[in-house]
């Protein structure tokens, strides 16, 4: 069992470790995000000015991966440039629109299995510890005299057809998997269905897999103008960050962490950009994971009791409360900030007996 406890933590240390240098621009985006955000609800903003601040802002996540890359490629000891350049064959729009066709795609007849790299932080984690590991082997093998023709050459090719064939899909295999046992839980038992998968969105979020159900809630609101329930638990997700944020700032003695996590929380319940949240807090942390775990279910159990619509997409946040009213539902509203009240007093409290300093000894 420690042993087991000593590799869950050693993995948070890796994530958090990679993540940490990438926080900053992280934030940068978020704080954008809110600019466009507040200046169009006042329609300061418009036209192509709302449209470069935009990509501003939107910039340090779509290449989010690239980032991730590098500051990973650091971090075990590899070379950056043949990470980066791994991951951003990933990116590549022919590539991308490939991967979007619906046709079926192979590579020397092995099937290719569609899915959506950017966003991604996990998987390409993974991806740059065993490009570390597959540079060092080739080292070996590769004559040093010939290892500037090479060596490059052999890591970007095999690296980046692991991605493509083996690391990504994966991933999309398990996120499909979940999405399909969520959508026949909410019919069963939409209780237990929300409860659990609020429960798992820091995982989900962490790992890049929420893309696939922030796809379906997409299609549900295309489709029939409504998502029964992904965004609205995504809200939760958010607003229970906030509340482990708020709890790590009034229990930290050190002026840093304070600093960091109220930085964290006004971005997440601005913007709805949670990964300073999950890998500057609660990951870095630790024992936020659990004020948020609870947090969330509870907000998720309190979802599958009232039921919460959304119909219009967007990053779920304060700012974007109003993608949960409709005329035809009013009362639809108040429901969303019920559960995102509850989501973050949850957390809140949770992160209060359970957060210490890493420098503090409990009593």
């Amino acid at each position: 069992m420690d042993r087991i406890k000593r590799q869950f933590s050693a993995l948070f240390d890796h994530i958090s470790e990679c993540m940490a240098p990438i926080i900053p621009i992280v934030l940068a985006g978020g704080i954008f995000k809110m600019i466009v955000l507040l200046l169009g609800a006042f329609h300061i903003l418009s036209g192509t000015t709302e449209t470069i601040l935009s990509a501003i802002a939107t910039a340090p996540f779509y290449f989010l991966p690239v980032l991730v890359a590098y500051s990973a490629a650091k971090h075990f000891e590899t070379d950056p440039l043949i990470a980066i350049i791994s991951v951003c064959v990933m990116l590549l729009p022919d590539f991308s629109e490939l991967m979007e066709s619906g046709e079926k795609v192979t590579f020397l007849g092995i099937p290719v299995v569609p899915a959506t790299y950017a966003y991604s932080v996990i998987p390409i984690i993974l991806l740059i510890y065993c490009t570390s590991h597959i540079v060092r082997v080739l080292k070996r093998l590769i004559r040093e005299s010939l290892q500037p023709y090479f060596l490059a050459a052999c890591a970007i090719l095999l690296t980046s057809l692991l991605g493509i064939l083996v690391i990504e899909p994966a991933v999309s295999l398990i996120s499909n998997a979940l999405a399909d046992a969520l959508n026949n839980m909410q019919v069963k038992a939409p209780v237990v269905a929300w409860g659990l998968f609020c429960a798992l969105t820091l995982l989900l979020v962490s790992t890049g897999m929420h893309w696939i159900f922030m796809t379906l809630a997409i299609t549900q609101i295309g489709l029939t103008g409504v998502d029964y329930g992904i965004m609205a638990a995504l809200f939760a997700a958010n607003m229970s960050l906030g509340g482990c944020d708020l709890g790590v700032c009034v229990r930290s003695k050190q002026k840093e962490k304070k600093t960091m996590a109220a930085s964290a929380m006004v971005t997440v319940l601005v913007t709805g950009i949670a990964e300073p949240s999950i890998f500057g807090i609660c990951f870095k942390e630790k024992t936020p994971m659990i004020g948020n775990v609870l947090g969330c279910m509870i907000a998720g159990i309190v979802q599958g009791i009232l039921t919460v619509h959304c119909y219009i997409f967007t990053f779920a946040s304060m700012s974007s409360i109003l993608m949960f009213y409709s005329v035809d539902e009013a009362g639809n509203l108040v429901k969303a900030i019920i559960i995102g009240v509850v989501a973050f007093v949850a957390s809140f409290l949770i992160t209060l007996l359970v957060y210490r300093d890493k420098e503090e000894r409990p009593i």
